[in-house]
């Protein structure tokens, strides 16, 4: 069984990663809204499925950027406890 030290790693390791590929995702959305948000079309439906459409991916990835650090934070937390309590 891998050493507490050792998962706590592999955790931030995901989360970076997890974190990185969200921050990614709404650079490239907020680089390219306008794609969306100016919909080549006359049809004001598919306009408007558009601008929804770049809202919800918007909205997707900040609440993933979010979460992850949150989920950071909590490793953080328990990984100080575990130092402070010696089982580490």
């Amino acid at each position: 069984m891998k050493k507490t030290s050792d998962q706590v790693e592999e955790v931030r390791i995901t989360l970076d990663t997890v974190l990185g590929l969200a921050q990614t995702i709404n650079d490239l959305l907020e680089e390219n809204i306008s794609m969306l948000f100016e919909y080549p079309s006359a049809d004001e439906g598919e306009k408007w499925q558009a601008k929804r459409l770049a809202n919800k991916l918007l909205a997707l990835a900040t609440a993933t950027i979010n979460t992850t650090e949150k989920a950071q934070n909590q490793v953080e937390l328990v990984e100080k406890k575990t130092i402070k309590d010696g089982e580490k």
